[in-house]
């Protein structure tokens, strides 16, 4: 895999609470990068907080997100957007990604579904994506959603 210009390479792991005491206790690391859903650790302080800034502290940290809704057509969360960025200033995090689905209407759904195959969700998806760019001031990935039936 070739290295990006922040220093992001091999396999990460994705981060769970229970992981926090195995990995902030081990000398050498197994994962190269730890995944973090950041509505997981927004806002979180106490003692979990501060475990969570340790680490990120020790070892790089990518954020994949799981509520954006970047498909959706719901209003754009930019509070959540705004909180995510702050979180990376935070732990010093250089990578965003997303699912490319919607999981928002009227609430959130709690599922990942996938958006329809239109030049119209295309349009939709690219402003949301710029709004995002423009508010976290870098760059976003997006994860393709699995489907297994296509929405009309």
């Amino acid at each position: 895999m070739a290295e990006r210009s922040d220093g992001l390479a091999g396999a990460g792991l994705g981060l769970r609470r229970a992981l926090l005491g195995p990995l902030l206790s081990a000398e050498n690391p197994q994962a190269d990068f730890l995944e973090v859903a950041p509505e997981n650790w927004i806002g979180v302080g106490g003692r979990l907080g501060r475990q969570f800034r340790e680490l990120a502290a020790r070892q790089p940290m990518v954020l994949h997100g799981l509520s954006l809704d970047i498909g959706g057509p719901d209003a754009l969360d930019t509070n959540l957007v705004k909180a995510v960025r702050a979180l990376m200033q935070d732990i010093g995090a250089s990578l965003y990604t997303e699912h490319l689905t919607y999981c928002a209407a009227d609430g959130h759904l709690y599922d990942l579904l996938p958006i329809p195959f239109t030049e119209e969700a295309v349009t939709h998806v690219v402003e949301r994506v710029q709004r995002v760019q423009d508010i976290i001031g870098e760059p976003i990935a997006l994860e393709n959603a699995s489907y297994y039936a296509q929405p009309h």
